[in-house]
């Protein structure tokens, strides 16, 4: 396989600063948004690639956003290879696997995790390319170019809709009042104030950059309120209650939809982009895996009874598809005393109502996945001097934190040279007398610097691999076929799963939306006197599940063949000669 070539990644060179593997000025890694592309970037890159390798990847557009940018979706496998082939005809469809990324504006790590995996795909030779002749792979790399646009621009807010405008205070004006750049630093973080009849917050012990809420059982009185940095735009005697955006196209989707919660649309799939994946989901119902890269998460942690809402039937198939994702995609280890990643933030073992991997699964009838991606940072290891001491006697300052806030800011501190969080500075707000601004970048929790975006490719490449593995694969192992005399034939045929998937799964049979296996016999000039020439399963099950049947056929002298075909969208099609005989 040729080296990944994704633009946006750049390698940072490490050295060793205060003890710990930080980068000295100028080598730090970038920090986001640099190195993430926007929508003209990505769109040249997808455009790029695909007329480099017309006959591995095609380019189209799904839709058009609100704002009239295109929604992009690549696809590779056989399947374009003989659209552009004049010499052959297209096949059956085959089993497909759709990937949707940057759904939540905010969340581009996706889309440059999914141009990594186009670029990747698109010169992979042998076996890293060969399960593309038994499958089809679709990639969204961007289903949401509005609001990434917006959340890409300066100053850097947390913004996580798309741009449909949104009047929240019902004012008969939108998104009048949203936060603001007090400081003029370019972006916009958090505002903390000491405000006795608002408070709740106090600092942590362990590092004042932290606010807790106050624990009145230890006797702790709250010392900070705490919001997002800005002013009263409109006059009303609130702050920020209007902001820009619009609709989380990621709770969007016709499942446990939340109908007053605005952020959900006015009904489902009420988004362009959303309308338009569901359009195109159903017009390939071979898809057999939807994938989201956005902030649900239901691999890193197995999903379990009774949180779980899956079927008892799927539960055990979808446990060890999260234990294959977490063993593909595990950080490598590091050196002792280095600490490759914390517990990070938790990552539930189910989706969030009215999300893709939701629909997917419950509506759709398909696997229905989600990653993060990035969750949570790694610590290099420390220098020899240090890694050689027993945990006790390395200096408080350069112990690396386990999990939570204080990892993080250690990250901060020590990889990132303190430019992900924005110290805490006065500022003397009009309305609110002296505060103090500072808090988390924008994006930074969400995105990796971009030199680190080639391994999670890497990483996310191989389960992606292993799933394309595990899809449904029809198969006809056996077929006899016994004389019984005068023209009479008996024929008997096995039809088996050879894959690890079932060809639908239970829920998939219980909406009816997964398609059927197909059976056909077709005499060809004999008759069918016992059995159907046409058989119908609801599914068969995987890693081996089978069905036998059996037909008499009376055939005439001059017919010396018939046929059997097995079909099933997500399982492929698969079609024998029966030798009347």
């Amino acid at each position: 396989m040729k080296p990944f070539s994704l633009k946006v990644a750049v390698v940072a060179t490490v050295v060793i600063v205060n003890g710990l593997g930080a980068s000295a000025p100028g080598q730090t890694p970038e920090l986001y948004p640099a190195g993430y592309p926007g929508y003209d970037a990505l769109t040249a890159a997808l455009r790029k690639v695909a007329t480099a390798h017309p006959g591995r990847v095609r380019l189209t557009s799904i839709g058009r956003t609100l704002q009239g940018r295109d929604v992009w979706l690549v696809t590779l496998g056989r399947s374009v290879k003989e659209a552009t082939t004049t010499t052959s005809a297209p096949g059956a469809p085959r089993p497909a696997v759709l990937v949707v990324a940057n759904l939540e504006a905010d969340h581009v790590v996706g889309s440059a995790v999914a141009l990594g995996l186009i670029e990747r795909l698109a010169v992979a030779e042998g076996s890293d390319a060969a399960w593309l002749d038994r499958c089809d792979l679709h990639i969204v790399p961007r289903l949401n170019p509005d609001g990434a646009e917006r959340a890409l621009a300066a100053p850097l807010s947390e913004f996580r809709l798309n741009l449909r405008p949104l009047d929240r205070d019902r004012d008969g004006r939108t998104n009048e009042d949203g936060p603001d750049d007090l400081d003029g630093d370019g972006v916009i973080v958090r505002m903390r104030v000491k405000d006795p009849a608002r408070a709740t917050l106090v600092p942590d012990p362990k590092d004042p950059r932290i606010l807790r809420p106050a624990n009145p059982a230890r006797g702790e009185h709250p010392v900070y309120a705490e919001e997002a940095e800005g002013l009263d735009n409109d006059g009303d005697g609130l702050r920020n209650e209007d902001p820009p955006g619009g609709v989380n196209l990621n709770r969007n989707w016709p499942h446990h939809w939340t109908e007053f919660d605005p952020e959900a649309g006015i009904f489902p799939a009420s988004e362009p982009a959303v309308h338009a994946l569901i359009r195109f989901a159903y017009a390939h119902p071979e898809i057999a895996a939807v994938w989201s890269f956005g902030l649900d998460d239901n691999l890193r942690d197995e999903p379990k009874k009774p949180a779980s809402d899956l079927d008892d039937a799927d539960l055990p198939l979808l446990v060890e598809l999260s234990r294959a994702y977490q063993k593909l995609t595990a950080p490598k280890p590091v050196a002792a005393g280095g600490s490759p990643a914390g517990k990070g933030s938790p990552a539930p073992g189910a989706t969030s109502d009215g999300s893709l991997a939701a629909w997917a699964y419950h509506q759709f009838g398909a696997v229905g996945l989600a990653t993060r991606l990035w969750s949570t940072p790694e610590i290099p290891p420390p220098p020899p001097a240090l890694a050689d001491r027993p945990k006790a006697a390395v200096p408080a300052r350069l112990a690396v934190p386990e999990d939570g806030e204080l990892r993080w800011l250690f990250w901060n501190d020590h990889v990132m040279g303190g430019r992900a969080f924005v110290p805490f500075h006065p500022f003397d707000h009009p309305a609110l007398g002296r505060v103090e601004i500072g808090g988390w970048r924008p994006g930074v929790r969400l995105n990796p610097p971009a030199g680190q975006v080639a391994a999670l490719t890497e990483a996310h490449l191989a389960f992606l691999h292993d799933l394309a593995g595990r899809l449904p694969r029809l198969a006809i192992p056996e077929v006899k076929v016994e004389a019984k005399g005068g023209g009479l034939f008996e024929v008997k045929a096995l039809v088996r799963n050879e894959g690890y998937l079932p060809t639908a799964l239970a829920q998939g049979v219980r909406t009816r939306q997964a398609p059927p296996v197909l059976v056909r016999l077709e005499p060809g000039g004999a008759k069918v006197l016992a059995g159907r020439s046409r058989e119908r399963l609801d599914t068969l099950a995987g890693s081996g599940g089978h069905h036998e049947f059996r037909w008499l056929v009376l055939a005439p002298d001059t017919v010396k063949q018939a046929r059997l075909e097995v079909a099933c969208p997500r399982g492929g099609r698969i079609a024998v000669p029966v030798e009347l005989k």
